[in-house]
């Protein structure tokens, strides 16, 4: 289970989210080049977060995004599931294309002990305190 550049670039774009007032609506071209990430990328990301309602997307004047809940009701699970899709968690961290129940590698079955413990974690950490790390500068 390796995260993409993808899913890091949209904690990056919630984080910013987060880190506004509520209710504050910033367009695919604002997060784009405040956050130095190539537009057709966040523009792709945007979708996928709007998609899991993570995000609302607002038309006419005001168009763009907000976040559709409080931050502290954004898990970090739920943003890498809807990158990366639902499937993340039973994929082998080890040998993804290769490992399965029939056909197990050799830590298959620690896997199968870590994972609901890195599930936990990741639905326990918000997007609000991950928003609050990132703008301390902090490297967790």
């Amino acid at each position: 289970m390796k995260l993409s550049r993808e899913t890091w670039h949209a904690i990056t774009i919630l984080s910013q989210l987060a880190r506004l007032p509520v209710g504050t609506v910033l367009d695919s071209w604002t997060l784009s080049e405040s956050l130095s990430i190539p537009h057709p990328f966040v523009s792709k990301i945007l979708q996928k977060l709007k998609a899991a309602s993570i995000l609302r997307a607002h038309r006419g004047a005001s168009r763009g995004y907000s976040l559709a809940r409080q931050a502290n009701d954004i898990s970090l699970r739920e943003i890498a599931e809807s990158i990366e899709g639902r499937e993340l968690f039973k994929r082998c961290i080890f040998s993804s294309e290769h490992c399965s129940n029939a056909k197990p590698c050799a830590l298959h079955e620690e896997w199968a002990l870590v994972r609901p413990r890195l599930q936990e974690e990741l639905d326990a950490l918000s997007l609000a305190e991950v928003a609050k790390r990132k703008s301390r500068g902090s490297k967790r």
